[in-house]
């Protein structure tokens, strides 16, 4: 019996690891937050303040010396202010994207993680260094978080299973 239980147990925190199963119900954002219909363009539209950041310290100060705000606008343009963009790894804070951009909800390009913002025809207001935030000719995602209004919004930095991003919350006004 006893060595029934161990095998059971040995098998079942083998899963556990192998499947990446603690990260999908221990990681952030929560399994139960994704937003698993497709959001009402009106209640997205609106703007976004930050709300927190799951960062190394060292990123987060760096990423509050700025008001980052995302501005969806009912056009289905976009206002993006100081919204912070990181390298590959999420080890740097590469540029600050301000400019307008349209959007539109997508639910492929962030997949299997529910609905986003998708972000295209970037316009920069002032011309970025070479190589680095040149999202002019992108396309970039943002998750939509919540199963209803009021939503928010979570930027995933570096790896989506190391739990760090930026989230956003609607303004109200």
């Amino acid at each position: 019996m006893r060595l029934g239980i161990c095998a059971a147990t040995l098998l079942w925190c083998s899963l556990l690891m192998s499947c990446n199963l603690p990260h999908l119900f221990l990681g952030y954002p929560r399994f139960w937050d994704y937003s698993k219909t497709r959001p009402k363009d009106a209640d997205l539209g609106g703007a976004y303040r930050l709300r927190s950041l799951r960062l190394p310290a060292e990123l987060s100060r760096a990423v509050k010396q700025r008001e980052p705000l995302i501005n969806l606008r009912g056009d289905h343009t976009a206002a993006l202010q100081d919204v912070p963009e990181f390298d590959g790894f999420g080890d740097v804070l590469e540029c600050r994207l301000s400019g307008s951009a349209t959007w539109a909800l997508d639910d492929q390009i962030n997949h299997g993680w529910g609905w986003s913002v998708a972000f295209q025809n970037y316009r920069a207001v002032a011309k970025q260094p070479p190589g680095k935030c040149n999202y002019e000719n992108t396309t970039w995602g943002i998750l939509v978080l919540s199963r209803h209004a009021p939503y928010r919004l979570y930027a995933i930095v570096g790896d989506p299973d190391s739990d760090t991003g930026v989230e956003y919350e609607k303004v109200d006004r």
